[in-house]
């Protein structure tokens, strides 16, 4: 194998192990909201998220590699403007690891972005 090969294998795991943990503290989080406006975003986000895995695990073993993740350092957050900032920081960094460009290009991952600028226009008014 290629050193070129190896590292984009190296990265589209990388991209892989973002999505995975964007998997993994989804529910977490859901837990932890009570609008349900926002939980229905969020579940919407998730299933982006897994199409998302699944299209980098193909890459990869299309590429001859395997799909792996390194999950560790997930802790799940309490704080509403906390866990869509997360996610939005996972979103963008899975893009970037698999070169698609500017962060959260596509239309379809505009929903942590869109949900955060909301919190912060709400919580923007609350400060004295």
């Amino acid at each position: 194998m290629s050193n070129d090969n190896a590292d984009l294998l190296r990265i589209l795991n990388q991209a892989l192990s973002a999505e995975y943990g964007t998997l993994y503290l989804l529910p977490r989080h859901m837990a932890e909201i009570e609008d349900e406006e926002i939980k229905r975003q969020l579940h919407l986000i998730g299933e982006v998220e897994l199409e998302h895995a699944e299209k980098t695990a193909q890459m990869i073993v299309s590429l001859g590699g395997e799909p792996t993740d390194d999950l560790l350092n997930l802790r799940p957050r309490k704080d509403l403007k906390e866990i869509l900032e997360v996610h939005l920081q996972g979103a963008d960094r899975g893009h970037q690891e698999r070169g698609r460009g500017a962060p959260a290009a596509d239309p379809e991952d505009a929903g942590p972005r869109n949900l955060l600028s909301g919190v912060n226009v709400i919580s923007d008014a609350f400060v004295c």
